[in-house]
């Protein structure tokens, strides 16, 4: 049954995020929709967090699935607070490099790997 707490939590998770976005377009080039996305959902894990990671199935509806289906950014910011407030600057930072390098490089990757497929 708690595949069915993730499920469900998830596409309102995804919906919200539908229309967040959708309402926050803009024509500057800066993605609004997106950033006010990650960082509601960074603000709202760090909330949830305090409150929900001993209850187990509501953890499992709100943090894993409704916040994984809005945003999983909100994911990468609680593991980096944990790994900060625990003082691991090691793994932290090999976490930070990795996400954001290896992150953007994967994507260009997969861009042109794409572009390739396409075309």
């Amino acid at each position: 049954m708690n595949w069915l707490l993730v499920f469900l939590g998830g596409g309102f998770g995804a919906v919200c995020r539908w229309i967040i976005s959708g309402q926050l377009t803009s024509s500057t080039g800066l993605p609004w929709g997106t950033l006010t996305v990650n960082l509601l959902g960074c603000f709202l894990i760090g909330l949830l967090s305090v409150y929900l990671l001993e209850q187990p199935k509501t953890s499992l509806f709100l943090i894993i699935g409704f916040l994984g289906g809005f945003t999983t950014f909100s994911s990468f910011g609680l593991e980096t607070w944990q790994m900060l407030a625990s003082a691991e600057y090691k793994y932290l930072l090999i976490y930070l490099g990795l996400s954001n390098v290896v992150g953007l490089v994967l994507v260009i990757i997969g861009h042109k790997m794409g572009t390739l497929f396409v075309s």
